[in-house]
C-alpha cells in the first residue's frame, strides 16, 4: 500500500480543458501506462501536463493563461480538424505538441518528457521553403517569449540571437551584418551572430544564442523550462 501511494505522488499530473469525449476516452487508456495522474479542476496542485481543446473558441486565449500561470507545464492541444492559422497561433501562444484528435493521446506518450527531465519548449520561427537561396538576415524582431529573436543564415548554417542591444536596446537586426560580424545601429557596438560574441562596445556583454531545429516543414526555437535558452 505504502509503495501505491508513493507511486500516486511521483506521477505526472495532467489538467484537462477538454471535454472532447474521443480524446479523453483515448488518454483515459493511456494515463496508467504514460504515469498520468488525472487531476480535478478545482485542484491547488500545479499540472505538469495540460490538455487544450484547440477546436473552442477561447482556446488560444486558455493556451496563453496556462503558459503564464504553468510556466513549467507541458501544453498539448487537439484540433479535429487541422487549421493552419489555429495551428501557428497555439504554438505561439506557447503550445508544446499539437495533433489531430485521432492520433492526439499516441503523440503525447510519445513526446512526454521522462519524469524528472527538464521540458522544453519549441516556438515556430520560420517556413524551411522560405529558406533556401537566403544569406544573412532571414527575420528580424521576431516576437517570442524570450524577447525578440533575429533569424540569420550563414554558410549554409541557420543561427538565431536575441534581436535587442544589451546597451541602449536598439533593435540589432537593422543594423549591418558583414561576415558574422553584426553591428548595432544605434552606437556601433559589434557582436558575432554565430557565438552570441561582444567584439567591440559600447555594450559590455554578449548577446543571447538559442538552438534551433527543423521538423515537419518548419524551424522552431528551443527554450528551457524557464522559458530561456
Amino acid at each position: 500500500m505504502v509503495g501505491e501511494e508513493e507511486g500516486n505522488r511521483s506521477a505526472r499530473s495532467v489538467l484537462f480543458d477538454s471535454t472532447d469525449p474521443v480524446v479523453l476516452r483515448a488518454l483515459r487508456r493511456v494515463a496508467d501506462s504514460a504515469g498520468l495522474r488525472v487531476l480535478d479542476g478545482a485542484s491547488i496542485e500545479a499540472p505538469d501536463v495540460v490538455v487544450v481543446d484547440l477546436d473552442l473558441p477561447d482556446a488560444i486565449a486558455v493556451v496563453e493563461q496556462s503558459r503564464r500561470q504553468f510556466p513549467l507545464a507541458f501544453i498539448a492541444g487537439h484540433l479535429g480538424v487541422p487549421q493552419r492559422e489555429r495551428w501557428i497561433a497555439a504554438e505561439r501562444a506557447g503550445c508544446d505538441l499539437i495533433a489531430s484528435r485521432g492520433a492526439f493521446a499516441a503523440q503525447l506518450v510519445r513526446r512526454l518528457p521522462a519524469p524528472g527531465e527538464a521540458r522544453r519548449r519549441r516556438v515556430r520561427l520560420a517556413e524551411s521553403a522560405d529558406l533556401p537561396g537566403r544569406i544573412g538576415l532571414v527575420a528580424g524582431d521576431v516576437a517570442t517569449p524570450c524577447g525578440p529573436v533575429a533569424l540569420y543564415q550563414l554558410r549554409g548554417i541557420l543561427l538565431a540571437v536575441e534581436d535587442v542591444c544589451p546597451h541602449a536596446g536598439a533593435t540589432l537586426s537593422r543594423g549591418e551584418l558583414t561576415g558574422s560580424v553584426l553591428t548595432c545601429p544605434a552606437h556601433g557596438s559589434q557582436f558575432d551572430v554565430s557565438s552570441g560574441e561582444r567584439l567591440r562596445g559600447p555594450a559590455d556583454c554578449a548577446i543571447r544564442v538559442f538552438d534551433l531545429v527543423e521538423e515537419e516543414g518548419s524551424v522552431y526555437l528551443i527554450l528551457g523550462p524557464d522559458l530561456r535558452n
